[in-house]
């Protein structure tokens, strides 16, 4: 009988779910950032922001929010999950995992049998696995920085677990008939068991071994996910749930020890007698409409999978506790319920893990998502720009980028400020908020252009972008910007230096891990020297910034340029006139220092811009001496201008030497003195009009 079978284990989940029922609520976040990103459709869990917050109160510290993850067509519409590659490092732990759990269930079986087992192959299984899953773990605690790295492998892995467990009882089966069928269900568990066992204390002792590498106390290492995880077995064995439950034979007849048959057959009269019941009582249609706020009509079935409605539909005449199911196992349907809902909450964010391959092209292929049962997805090719997550690698998100950059900086930006603060407080005002107007409008432009703000820098901003034409767009477009402002009273008037290079960066993550903010990183690295390098210019910053700072002490300007004048005679700083009577300008001295007060690029900023705009028409324009090589850009429809000239390779403070351009506005040159080049590229003609002597004609 099912009363018979009844066991211990049933009655504490029952007692369980009772005085969670009955307990005070607690304090949770809310999660609404998540709830639509979350795919469906769910059997059991409702999409109620207080239901998942009861299921987790941490939910923001434990469960991470998926991440948009981008196509081959970027235009397209991001997918939204978490990329994990499947390295050789990643793939080799699955098969150490897989190897283990044929090894466990081989002594499970021996032990039943009361038979030897190889004791060498199951130690080597373990420690070869515990050696792999170690190293993940520590990866990504050590790699977290509020990124919840250890929630998404344990989802992943959690993922393979199931996947291999729910197989369990078909395989002890085929070792053994007559074992597999009295046992084999219970075999599934006692594995379950003793892996999560094994795996748990291996976890605390990675925890406290890198608590001081992290400068965290430990019981904030240890993952608040797999402590979640740990306390629904469903998670670990099962990688669906229909609604009828009927993947859950095995977990009723070996974990919960009664008849699953039984108790499927009085869950399906219990959904068929509480549907005739809400169209026939109209006191209970009343009930779930008027306190429950649901449509009796259309939510018959809502109504049986909210926690505490059938104890309450016990206690209505018309129950009948014979044919439906008796108290004891109303228990076991609340709490199983909520180990329903907890499943299919982690296991819909599982579903959102994209197991990534990278071919040998070089692309990124996403082979499948854990999709839904029936369902198959053809592959995905992402984003070369594609970060996946490698659980074996030190980083486990490579930190190293390739980007375009590009640093706008406001010249004598601090003098400007010394003079304003001696200037009425109107005009302070003034002058700040034009400052916020031309940022403003910075910003609308690069948002325009797909160009990335990364960061303020006081007086200047730096920008991202995966293109260098849109770069060059825009620094072109900030130029007018800045000119414009000018023209309306900027105080900040003495100039403003541009830079654009292609470089490597490496980026920080910023988050606090308290889950209030959403993934924020800084870029630091080589790039970010080189950029920061281009719009100082000199070789050596000391003698200007004493100056800066003579000044702004209130130190006369004229007496301080007097008492600094040996020193530019000594041929320390060498200053062409001619070149900065422009508005704007670039050039290198004779001693290598790159003076820049106006637009600058990278030689392997200049290399891909030619390959991304492909042979074009070029043409030689002329400013005075200068001789450019003009080029036109796709502008919003428009035809952009821009003209390119090789300054050479400047010396820059901690840099090798560096092969540097100046860009100008193709609008300011002369355009009566264009004349066509044919058959060359954008570097080639560049180069060769940088050696090329000026005739007279050009001039």
């Amino acid at each position: 009988m099912l009363y018979a079978a009844f066991s211990p284990t049933t009655r504490d989940l029952a007692d369980a779910t009772t005085s969670r029922l009955q307990s005070p609520p607690r304090q949770r976040m809310n999660p609404p950032s998540l709830l639509p990103l979350l795919p469906g459709p769910f059997n059991f869990l409702r999409r109620d922001p207080e239901e998942i917050g009861r299921l987790l109160p941490d939910l923001q510290r434990a469960l991470p929010v998926p991440q948009n993850i981008f196509l081959e067509d970027e235009g397209a519409t991001p997918l939204r999950g978490f990329p994990v590659l499947l390295s050789e490092g990643m793939l080799a732990l699955a098969a150490a995992l897989r190897q283990y759990i044929h090894c466990e269930e081989g002594v499970q079986l021996a032990i039943q049998r009361r038979d030897t087992y190889d004791r060498k192959l199951y130690t080597t299984a373990w420690e070869r696995y515990r050696a792999l899953l170690t190293r993940a773990v520590e990866n990504a605690t050590i790699s977290n920085y509020g990124r919840l790295f250890p929630s998404v492998f344990w989802l992943h892995h959690s993922t393979d677990i199931a996947r291999l467990l729910k197989e369990t009882p078909k395989r002890v089966l085929r070792e053994d008939l007559e074992v597999g069928r009295r046992l084999g269900d219970a075999i599934k568990y006692r594995v379950c068991d003793r892996l999560l066992d094994r795996v748990l204390a291996c976890t605390y002792d990675l925890v406290q071994k890198v608590a001081g590498a992290t400068e965290e106390a430990e019981e904030g290492l240890f993952p608040r996910l797999l402590t979640s995880m740990r306390d629904n077995v469903l998670v670990f064995t099962e990688d669906h749930i229909s609604p009828d439950l009927a993947e859950l034979g095995s977990y009723f007849n070996g974990y919960l020890k009664i008849d699953g048959r039984e108790i499927r057959q009085r869950l399906g009269e219990l959904f068929s007698w509480h549907a005739e019941q809400l169209a026939a009582d109209h006191e209970l249609r009343a009930i779930a409409s008027t306190l429950l706020g649901a449509d009796p009509r259309n939510d018959a079935r809502d109504l049986l999978i909210r926690p505490g409605y059938l104890s309450f539909l016990v206690t209505r005449p018309a129950y009948n506790p014979v044919r439906l199911l008796p108290p004891i196992l109303v228990q076991v349907w609340e709490s199983l319920l909520l180990k329903l809902k907890e499943f299919e909450l982690f296991h819909a964010v599982r579903r959102s893990l994209l197991r990534v391959e990278a071919q040998a092209d070089g692309r990124m292929v996403a082979r499948e998502p854990l999709a839904v049962r029936g369902s198959h997805r053809a592959a995905l090719v992402l984003s070369p720009v594609t970060r996946p997550l490698d659980f074996m690698a030190p980083w486990v998100v490579d930190p190293r980028v390739e980007r375009f950059g590009l640093i706008y900086d406001i010249s004598e930006f601090s003098q400007t400020i010394s003079y304003l603060q001696r200037s009425a407080s109107e005009s302070q005002d003034e002058a700040f908020r034009a400052m916020f107007r031309f940022q403003r409008r910075v910003n609308r432009l690069a948002g325009a252009r797909r160009v990335k703000l990364e960061k303020y820098l006081g007086d200047g901003a730096f920008y991202s972008s995966r293109e260098a034409l849109n770069l060059l767009v825009c620094a072109i477009h900030l130029q007018r910007y800045y000119e414009q402002a000018v023209r309306e009273g900027f105080a900040f008037d003495r100039g403003m230096r541009i830079a654009l290079n292609f470089g490597a960066y490496r980026l920080i993550p910023m988050g606090s891990g308290s889950g209030q903010e959403g993934e924020r990183y800084e870029f630091f690295g080589h790039g970010m020297v080189e950029l920061s390098r281009l719009v100082t210019g000199k070789a050596t910053q000391e003698v200007d910034e004493v100056k800066t700072m003579l000044i702004s002490q209130g130190y006369p300007e004229a007496t301080v340029h007097r008492f600094f004048a040996p020193l530019a005679e000594s041929d320390l700083d060498v200053v062409d006139k001619r070149e900065e009577s422009r508005r704007f300008y670039a050039y290198i001295n004779r001693n290598g220092t790159l003076l820049n007060n106006g637009l600058v690029a990278t030689g392997d900023y200049v290399s891909r811009l030619d390959r991304e705009i492909g042979p074009s028409p070029l043409h030689r324009g002329t400013d005075g001496t200068r001789s450019y090589v003009v080029f036109h850009v796709d502008d919003g429809g428009e035809r952009l201008p821009v003209g390119l000239r090789k300054l050479g390779t400047a010396r820059l403070k901690g840099l090798e030497r560096l092969p540097v351009y100046e860009i100008v506005d193709g609008a300011r040159l002369d355009q009566a003195s264009l004349h066509a080049l044919r058959g060359e590229r954008l570097v080639t003609a560049a180069e060769r009009e940088s050696t090329r002597p000026l005739t007279q004609q050009d001039g």
